[in-house]
């Protein structure tokens, strides 16, 4: 009996080692960040990490000394022949004093920084010592620890005293000692040495070596002290790690938490450190980052795992570094920097299994729920498990070769807790059930669930269990009341969508309607209480709906909205007002491929995205990315669903493991950030004139230098790539820029003086609170730009404008002059023509009328007195308008009728002369015998014979008067000089603004003169 409980008592023992394995996975998360040669590092080794006054991470390797801003890396290196360079022996220590002076010690010598300038200066008198430590006790006095012992440096007027050479009676434990490390507190320098550890009262200037049985012989390597007073060192030889009690008695030794194996090796621990918060972290050569346990007196350790892309580069480490936001660096053996915040482990991790994840698909998260004691049920390609979150324990249902199986397949895909705590699991090829009750993982019968891929299940408000399948039905559900299984074929409203398999998630929401997406197929909402459904789908000419129809997760959040990831996005569903909102890579997520979606409590829609998960803010506009920066251990997210604990954690299936993290304690930081112009470029060349500590300064710049770009840093170690910028060119522009690029363009900026403004933030809003920096620019005017020129210039067009109005006045004078003399020639000859004209009258008209009346009064004397009446009664009229150029057309006409009765006398019944002048034209006027000559023209020019009378007919046409004949032409005029009607065209042009016209045709003859 007593040989089978002992054989009973090792098998139990074995199966508890088989299913309920630890693992180191579930340890207390840190985020780190890197740093190395593909990041701008020079090197990999680093000796030493410090911080200057404005910020920035100085990091000496092998190789260089390297100033780090959070996103680029400058190199400082040996000049040879320039002693304004570093030395070219590997930089061992750095420091900051308390006026911000900069100091870096080497295996030559002891430098400083001059920010000022840019270039280092060597410390003479400490020229070719080994470097080990430096400690500042005041604004004028460094401590430095050397291979050859202690040297007190006095800043201000350059001399050193050598502890080593001293003979100082009160430190003989100096002489000759060589130091290894240098830390100061409370008017007492701790010192590490050759000869152990060291005690130096800078009140009386005595030394004491600290006398600890355990550590007789042993160098220390580094000293620093806990708030108790306790003293950490790392030792050589074989006692490692030691914590020295405040009453210097007391030892502890924690050389067990390293590797055995290495014990020997003279140096293992390489550093401790002693945060802000009391915190013990040392690090080690082999076994990485080391942290001190308090409550247990022990140490955990944090170690490379290439399955967590957050964890640290190596295990290899030569310095340890606490910047002042409390950032704590490590540098690497090999691989750089390793840095991380310790209060900022939001993300965890926890694999699906304890082994077997050499294989990457082994860590991939798939499926998880919670039961009622919080234990977490997770599913994988390789089986399930359940996870004791309090122990860190594993149990494992995997079928394994030639044994009988313990569940359906290996494959699962979907599993989940109902109302009962039992819990179902949706494998590759059916379904498995574990009894809470019995304790016993049972098959659900093929006749009731199909042998099918499952690929989720979920529970209703009503404690039903939903199974989607890719079978033919598609979708099956179980009735905890009725203990029965159903299938989507005799549902009364959704039957009618058996044939959209198959089916991928369900969802109740808080107002009995059940979501279901069909896979590629959009998401079915019905109606519980009024048996309506309605399908969404996406379509490329819907814009008003969902963004994708492959559908992966289902969730609601406080507002009522129904929120779906999909394949090409999220989009928030508001049923009742027929309302989308809808994200993708265009308007805030990292990529489109969305799977888990889980609503925290304070309305926030966490997703799983690949790319990085993003986080919706409660107004539904914002959107927070979070990628490897922040901590997450993978940026890629299958199509799975996520789940919200019990205590409020969201947990995510992801690529590497599932995530874990409180979204209570996550908060927006708007944190104050460190920020400069780290240069300005111009055509491509920077410049780095500006310096961080210059106070006012001033950019002066040439004209052909109008296009300029700052180059802006901020000091965001935590994650560089959430850093805003805001900047604005007083005088050039009215408003600010705000963008996460780091530099400001300007481009064909006219000259002047401007005051280039900006600021940095780690958030995009609350500006007002982030005080801005200031560059004043001075930006010379070209030549053809400044005011000078343009005055002289405006002079001289003046000028010009005044010669050229002067000019063209005179020309314009003298053209008038002209003009008005050739008006008045013009003038004068028609006057001189016309009066010809009139002076025509006197010959012809004289001899022919004196004819006339001598045949009459040898005829008829009474008609004879009557013609000589009418001839004095014609020359009157010529002589009254001799001087006048036009006369009424009423005086012409009845000047014209004497003339064509002297005429008629003559000719008899030859001439027939008919005048039409309406009487409200008679006021018109035209120039003194212009009817009479045309008459006596057509009399002239024409034959008159009473068989073939000469007809003249006056009348009126569109304000001109006409006079016009038949035509019956002489062959010979003897008097004509045919200049008449030319002189008639120039005295009408003088007259008036309308041309006299002459027509003639077969038949007829007319000239119409304009009245005037």
């Amino acid at each position: 009996m007593r040989a089978f409980l002992q054989f009973l008592t090792l098998i139990l023992s074995i199966l508890q080692v088989i299913c309920c394995l630890p693992t180191a996975a579930q340890q207390p998360s840190l985020n780190f960040h890197k740093l190395d040669l593909q990041n701008g590092l020079h090197d990999g080794t680093v000796r030493c990490i410090g911080q200057d006054k404005f910020g920035y991470i100085w990091i000496g390797t092998v190789g260089a000394i390297n100033r780090f801003d959070g996103r680029t890396v400058r190199h400082f290196t040996n000049v040879p022949g320039d002693t304004t360079s570093p030395y070219g022996s590997q930089p061992r220590c750095i420091h900051s004093d308390s006026k911000g002076r900069f100091w870096i010690g080497s295996e030559t010598g002891l430098m400083e920084f001059d920010f000022k300038t840019g270039l280092f200066k060597r410390i003479a008198a400490l020229k070719n010592l080994f470097i080990t430590g430096i400690a500042s006790v005041n604004d004028s006095i460094l401590f430095v620890g050397t291979r050859r012992g202690l040297y007190r440096y006095d800043i201000i007027n350059g001399s050193v005293f050598n502890y080593a050479a001293s003979g100082n009676q009160g430190s003989p434990v100096l002489i000759n000692n060589a130091i290894h490390d240098v830390y100061f507190r409370d008017n007492e320098l701790f010192l590490g040495t050759n000869k152990g550890l060291v005690i130096l009262d800078l009140r009386s200037g005595s030394a004491r070596a600290i006398s600890i049985p355990a550590l007789v012989n042993i160098p220390v390597h580094s000293v620093r002290l806990d708030q108790p007073g306790n003293i950490w060192m790392t030792t050589f030889s074989a006692v490692k790690l030691v914590k020295l009690a405040s009453d210097l008695t007391h030892l502890t030794i924690y050389d067990k938490y390293l590797s055995a194996e290495l014990n020997t090796q003279p140096l293992n621990v390489m550093d401790v450190l002693v945060d802000r918060k009391d915190r013990v972290w040392v690090i080690t050569a082999v076994d990485g980052l080391m942290q001190y346990q308090p409550s247990t007196d022990s140490f955990i350790k944090h170690l490379h795992n290439s399955d967590l892309p957050a964890g640290p580069s190596e295990d290899s480490y030569r310095s340890i570094f606490q910047d002042n936001t409390g950032i704590i660096w490590l540098g690497g053996d090999v691989k750089g920097v390793s840095y991380f915040e310790p209060d900022k482990n939001f993300f965890r991790t926890i694999f699906p299994f304890p082994d077997r994840l050499d294989d990457r698909a082994r860590r991939v998260g798939r499926a998880i729920t919670e039961d009622k004691q919080g234990n977490l049920w997770m599913a994988n390609h390789d089986g399930v498990t359940k996870y004791n979150c309090s122990t860190g324990t594993y149990k494992i249902w995997r079928n394994d070769e030639n044994k009988t199986p313990v569940i359906y397949n290996n494959m699962v895909r979907s599993i989940q807790r109902d109302s009962d705590n039992n819990i179902w699991i949706g494998t590759a090829s059916g379904v498995n059930f574990y009894n809470h009750v019995s304790g016993m993982m049972e098959f659900i019968d093929p006749k009731y669930l199909p042998l099918s891929f499952y690929n989720s299940i979920t529970n209703d408000k009503s404690g039903n269990v939903w199974f989607c399948t890719n079978d033919s039905a598609s979708l099956y559900w179980y009735s905890t009341t009725e203990k029965k299984f159903y299938n989507i074929s005799v549902h009364p409203q959704l039957k009618k969508y058996k044939g959209l398999a198959p089916t991928s998630y369900v969802l109740e929401d808080s107002k009995s309607r059940l979501w279901i997406s069909f896979s590629r197929k959009g998401v079915v909402m019905l109606d519980k209480k009024t048996g309506e459904t309605k399908h969404y789908i996406a379509s490329d000419t819907v814009t008003n709906g969902i963004i994708g129809n492959q559908v992966v997760d289902i969730k609601e959040d406080k507002d009522g909205l129904i929120w779906i990831a999909s394949f090409n996005g999220i989009t928030g569903i508001d049923p009742e007002k027929n309302r989308f909102i809808s994200f993708n890579n265009k308007n805030g997520l990292a990529g489109n491929m969305t799977a888990p979606i889980v609503v925290d409590g304070f309305n926030r829609v966490w997703v799983g995205v690949n790319g990085g998960m993003a986080m919706v803010h409660p107004d539904r506009k914002q959107i927070t990315t979070f990628t490897i920066n922040d901590g997450l251990p993978s940026v890629g997210f299958p199509e799975h669903a996520g789940i919200l604990a019990a205590n409020g954690d969201i947990i995510l299936p992801s690529y590497n493991g599932f995530i874990r993290f409180d979204p209570a304690v996550y908060t927006e930081e708007n944190r104050n950030l460190s920020f400069y112009i780290s240069g300005y470029s111009i055509f491509d060349k920077e410049y780095t004139t500006i310096k961080e500590s210059d106070n006012n300064p001033v950019l002066n710049l040439h004209p052909r230098e109008s296009s300029f770009t700052f180059n802006l840093v901020a000091l965001n170690y935590r994650n560089p790539s959430q850093t805003w910028f805001a900047y604005k060119l007083d005088g050039f522009e009215d408003e600010w820029h705000y963008t996460q690029d780091p530099k400001a363009v300007y481009t064909n900026v006219p000259g002047g003086k401007y005051n280039f403004r900006y600021k940095a933030s780690t958030v995009n809003n609350n500006w007002e609170e982030v005080a801005a920096k200031e560059v004043t620019v001075k930006l010379k005017t070209i030549f053809h730009k400044t005011y000078w020129f343009r005055i002289g210039l405006a002079l001289l067009l003046v000028g010009m404008l005044y010669y050229l109005y002067s000019y063209r006045a005179l020309k314009q004078r003298q053209l008038y002059e002209l003009n008005a003399k050739a008006q008045l020639l013009e003038k004068e000859k028609a006057m001189v023509m016309y009066e010809g004209l009139k002076q025509q009258l006197n010959p012809h008209f004289l001899f022919n009328s004196l004819t006339s009346l001598s045949g009459l009064i040898e005829t008829d004397q009474q008609v004879a007195g009557n013609f000589l009446e009418q001839m004095s009664g014609i020359y009157r009229y010529i002589l009254k308008n001799g001087d006048n150029e036009t006369v009424s057309l009423q005086e012409e006409t009845k000047f014209v009728l004497l003339y064509i009765n002297l005429q008629q006398t003559r000719f008899k019944k030859g001439l027939h002369v008919n005048i039409n002048v309406p009487e409200d034209h008679m006021h018109y006027r035209i120039a003194p015998v212009t009817l009479q000559n045309l008459i006596e023209n057509a009399i002239k020019h024409n034959i008159i014979d009473t068989g073939s009378p000469l007809v003249i007919d006056i009348f009126i046409e569109d304000d001109y008067i006409i006079v016009k004949n038949n035509l019956q032409k002489k062959t010979n005029v003897e008097t004509s000089n045919k200049k008449g009607l030319a002189q008639f065209l120039t005295l009408y042009r003088y007259l008036s603004d309308k041309p006299v016209l002459i027509e003639e045709s077969k038949t007829d003859f007319q000239v119409k003169i304009p009245l005037i």
